[in-house]
């Protein structure tokens, strides 16, 4: 539901605003929307923000006037229209576990077809690759997050994909940050290249696992 329930619910939705922008007055601060999936609800957000700024601003409430607004990208429909959508976003999350799910219509929690939840499907590389390269091209910041972004064989492809910004739980970090250490950019936009053309997971997988093998 996310931000469809965010604009049901506008009161709450306004006063939650108010609070990130009064806290921004503390330290760095930024704001991310999730399951945005049309330009229209990143509109009203902004409009959104932009009033409740006007109203701190009115009642002398000190706030960071250039605080950041973000999107989650989780939702299909927001990849092919990522360039509007961008109109209105200083970042970009990639939300990898219900894109994933999503593209390949998985729900995690059921058993009867969790097992098709698999991050290194070729669609799934395909689209986080694209969504890189717009961020790119718009000069905007993008983060990859969840469990993808601390699996191996997707840090690699995401390294030749150029993601700048990774996001994982703590005990994943020390990991991801040794393994991006031990690899080249060049070795890992090469087999970018070759995976992009694969047809299934599992050839990726296999692939990607050969040539780790081979540069230890």
């Amino acid at each position: 539901r996310a931000i469809r329930l965010s604009l049901d619910l506008e009161e709450v939705f306004r006063a939650q605003i108010r609070a990130i922008l009064r806290a921004s007055a503390l330290g760095k601060t930024r704001i991310l929307f999730p399951m945005i999936t049309e330009v229209e609800e990143i509109r009203r957000v902004a409009a959104l923000v932009a009033e409740e700024k006007q109203r701190l601003d009115s009642t002398g409430i000190g706030f960071d006037s250039g605080i950041d607004l973000g999107i989650m990208v989780e939702v299909p429909a927001a990849v092919p229209i990522l360039d509007r959508l961008l109109h209105y976003a200083d970042f970009v999350n990639i939300g990898t576990n219900d894109l994933v799910q999503y593209l390949l219509a998985v729900d995690r929690n059921n058993k009867k077809v969790a097992r098709h939840f698999n991050a290194l499907h070729p669609a799934v590389i395909a689209t986080v690759d694209q969504i890189l390269s717009v961020c790119r091209r718009y000069g905007k910041q993008a983060c990859i997050c969840g469990e993808a972004a601390s699996i191996r064989e997707c840090i690699f492809l995401f390294v030749g994909m150029g993601a700048d910004h990774l996001s994982m739980v703590p005990s994943a970090i020390p990991a991801a940050k040794a393994f991006i250490r031990s690899i080249r950019r060049v070795d890992a936009e090469s087999a970018l290249q070759a995976c992009l053309k694969m047809e299934t997971g599992d050839e990726i997988k296999s692939f990607i696992a050969a040539r780790l093998a081979s540069s230890v």
